[in-house]
């Protein structure tokens, strides 16, 4: 039976969730939620027959839906899922959870305790390409790993005013961490574990962004290995993942978006010179990620992230900020 819900939130991206979720046949969305829908959203919401609520309270004491998907800014995510939490609604949050880990442990706590799944929008885990590095990783065909590096960068906020919360330090700090660093940041914590310290950095190269528009951060993992990211807000569109074992190294050049479709080229060398060249075509990742979310409510399958990993992204995200500004090493909170 199709699950009933409702998206609160419709700027760009929850207008992408209602254009890609309306076709699903494992939920029916029965409303949404925005205290100041826009021409396009309100065209959008007509075209779908749905009703509008202005105010989160009345949306979700109208009981209508089981789960709520969260596409409003960061600020707002804790508060909203407690309070859909305390009324047995399932909650589906895009990405960053909050900006404070703090806050992803009463989101987390307060969703077990009420038996709910609290659902987290990194649909890239669903990509094809790296669905694949993690069957490499998993099963060890590069031997010791000695070091990865991911870049996720693109010019598709660019164009935003400077005023806008995107470009705020206090709703999206360390240029595009918030946007694009915390996919890359998910990546490297689902492939190689637990992050115990960061040392990161920003700039401003071309935008007025306060944020800035460039982000890059080592991280120590558990483990012994280091790993780092960039993320630029100021260039053509660029995807790579590349990760060096003892034994060979593998590559992901990946075109694609969410919203852009394209294609995915790996690239894998071993030592022995074995050369495994594999394309993977474009998914749609941001309901095959809701679809999980959908199953593990029903109990189908278990969800594909864990507690640990969803508190880790963002007290990696708040080390991140706090290095960028001291110039120093920052230690990762543990989620114990």
């Amino acid at each position: 039976m199709a699950i009933k819900i409702s998206i609160a939130g419709l700027g760009w991206w929850g207008k992408v969730m209602i254009e890609r979720l309306s076709r699903s046949n494992k939920l029916e969305i029965v409303n949404l939620i925005d205290p100041f829908p826009d021409q396009e959203a309100l065209k959008l919401a007509k075209a779908n027959n749905l009703e509008i609520y202005k105010d989160l309270d009345d949306a979700l004491s109208s009981k209508t839906f089981e789960a709520i998907v969260l596409c409003t800014p960061n600020s707002f995510h804790m508060e909203q899922t407690l309070k859909a939490s305390k009324l047995g609604i399932h909650v589906f949050c895009e990405k960053p959870l909050s900006l404070k880990s703090s806050e992803v442990k009463e989101m987390i706590n307060a969703c077990n305790q009420n038996g709910l799944v609290l659902g987290v929008g990194h649909e890239r885990r669903f990509e094809k390409g790296w669905m694949r590095l993690k069957e490499i990783i998993n099963n060890n065909k590069l031997g010791n790993v000695m070091h990865a590096e991911a870049h996720f960068s693109h010019d598709k906020l660019a164009n935003l005013p400077v005023d806008n919360w995107r470009a705020d330090p206090e709703f999206a700090p360390a240029a595009g961490m918030t946007g694009m660093g915390v996919h890359l940041t998910d990546l490297m914590i689902w492939l190689f574990g637990p992050v115990d310290k960061v040392f990161a950095s920003t700039a401003k190269r071309a935008l007025k962004f306060k944020t800035g528009d460039v982000v890059t951060a080592s991280l120590q993992h558990s483990s012994g290995l280091n790993t780092q990211i960039t993320a630029i807000l100021k260039t053509p569109h660029y995807q790579r993942v590349t990760i060096w074992g003892e034994n060979g190294w593998v590559e992901l050049v990946d075109s694609s978006h969410p919203d852009t479709p394209g294609p995915s080229f790996m690239k894998m060398v071993m030592n022995d010179g074995t050369i495994k060249e594999e394309n993977f075509e474009w998914t749609d990742t941001v309901s095959a990620n809701i679809h999980n979310f959908i199953d593990s409510i029903q109990g189908q399958r278990k969800y594909l992230f864990t507690d640990v990993e969803k508190f880790q992204n963002i007290s990696v995200l708040e080390a991140i900020y706090k290095s960028s500004l001291s110039k120093q090493n920052e230690i990762v909170e543990s989620f114990n």
